[in-house]
């Protein structure tokens, strides 16, 4: 039996015959092809296939506010299976650590960064959602009651009231309707590229983009970025849009990222436990050292055998 990644080389070479065809990846909702100088994403299923229509419509109507490449999206409709393509944005690969031992490349990353973002979040949304009605203007985590069956898995009723209660605190907190804003949700090498000096140049995969509060769009540059990336990034931002990033906040949103709703909710809307459950104990535990206002280091404590933790 041919697999689906076999499927999608045939599809392809029937529809670019004698061209070059390299597999490029698969995502949760996706293959991606490099076919010639096209990228080409073959979607899992046909809700997979509106996200990327979804994502056609916030590239066309945002890509005069952005200074960076962003991807000019063809949506392909073979007698309804749907398929999309573009250009290869031109750019080097790059990484969180790469530029450590770089400082001016790391600088140029951390400011390009910010005026990216910068730029993103400050996007007219009323505007935008007249072009675009169904961009979301809510937090993207899961709601508690829909994931507390699979927690109580290693949480006891005590540890699961008191998660409970830092959860929901942190997705109650006050939003200024200032703050909510047009955000990518996965700034990070592998969705973007940068030129020869470390500029940011291209950024793609805007799937996932929607009027979220803004400290959504900086968790993966707070958790993953070395500190001296954060804090040209943080410095930058407030420089161009007058704005104090609450450092405290995304710091909370870090620790609850594995709620995030996507991770939970498969592309034809079915609910599933993520596979990697030690990954799953190391995450809750993480939350409870922070929530307890311990060191990091004591998430290993709750991941082994912090109060009853995971002795179910």
């Amino acid at each position: 039996m041919k697999s689906s990644s076999d499927s999608n080389i045939k599809f392809l070479q029937s529809k670019f015959p004698n061209t070059d065809i390299y597999f490029i990846g698969s995502g949760s909702d996706s293959s991606a092809y490099r076919v010639g100088d096209n990228v080409i994403r073959i979607p899992h299923n046909a809700q997979s296939a509106e996200m990327y229509v979804r994502e056609l419509k916030i590239c066309c109507e945002i890509a005069k506010y952005i200074s960076v490449q962003i991807p000019n999206i063809i949506v392909h409709n073979d007698n309804k299976f749907i398929w999309v393509g573009h250009k290869m944005i031109v750019g080097h690969k790059w990484s969180w650590h790469k530029f450590m031992w770089h400082p001016t490349k790391q600088r140029n990353l951390g400011k390009s960064l910010a005026k990216f973002m910068a730029e993103l979040h400050s996007i007219n949304t009323k505007k935008l959602t007249v072009a675009i009605p169904y961009l979301s203007n809510s937090a993207p985590y899961m709601n508690f009651d829909d994931v507390a069956p699979f927690l109580s898995k290693y949480m006891n009723n005590k540890q699961m009231q008191f998660f409970r209660k830092k959860y929901e605190n942190i997705l109650s907190q006050p939003i200024d309707k200032s703050d909510l804003v047009l955000t990518h949700l996965g700034i990070k090498g592998p969705n973007s590229v940068v030129d020869e000096n470390g500029n940011l140049s291209g950024v793609f995969d805007w799937c996932n983009a929607g009027i979220y509060e803004r400290g959504r769009d900086m968790v993966l540059i707070r958790m993953l970025a070395p500190n001296a990336l954060w804090r040209i990034f943080a410095r930058e931002y407030t420089k161009l849009t007058g704005i104090k990033i609450n450092q405290h906040h995304i710091d909370d949103l870090i620790k609850i990222e594995f709620l995030w709703s996507k991770r939970w909710i498969s592309p034809d809307g079915e609910f599933r436990e993520p596979g990697d459950k030690r990954l799953q104990k190391k995450n809750i535990g993480a939350c409870m050292a922070h929530f307890h206002h311990l060191p990091m280091v004591c998430k290993w404590w709750w991941y082994h055998v912090g109060g009853g933790l995971f002795n179910h």
